[in-house]
């Protein structure tokens, strides 16, 4: 009987940041663990509800929120829909909470902190910034 490590139960898929990501022998790159998990909920984060037809309720639509007005009560509107949508993940345990910041105000700068607990691990922080770097 074979054992899965942590790592295997958050899945191995292809890497792919805005392109498919290559390895050294030209084949294509993989991702796994957290890292793959990560990616996965930047994923969700930035689609637009409605845009997949076979699920039209996946996505965040964080673009949305780009160059819009923030208050606190959008914030934590914006909040309230990373949380659904994040636990919506089967890998996702719980999120236990959502800081949404800049550090020097712009919205290019806009950091989005996640604490969540995957499946078979502690509490971690995912730290994802949708308008400027990404992941």
């Amino acid at each position: 009987m074979a054992f899965l490590s942590i790592n295997d139960s958050l899945g191995t898929d292809i890497a792919h940041v805005g392109d498919l990501v290559r390895t050294s022998g030209a084949d294509l790159g993989l991702i796994s663990g957290l890292a793959n998990l990560k990616n996965a909920l930047f994923h969700r984060l930035i689609t637009q509800p409605g845009t997949l037809v076979h699920r039209p309720n996946y996505g965040v639509g964080i673009p949305g929120y780009q160059n819009a007005p923030s208050s606190f009560s959008i914030q934590q509107r914006l909040a309230a829909k990373i949380v659904e949508q994040f636990e919506q993940d089967a890998r996702v345990a719980s999120v236990t909470n959502v800081l949404i910041g800049s550090d020097d105000g712009t919205p290019q700068t806009t950091r989005i902190a996640v604490f969540l607990i995957p499946v078979g691990y502690t509490e971690v922080q995912m730290t994802f910034t949708p308008f400027g770097a990404g992941v």
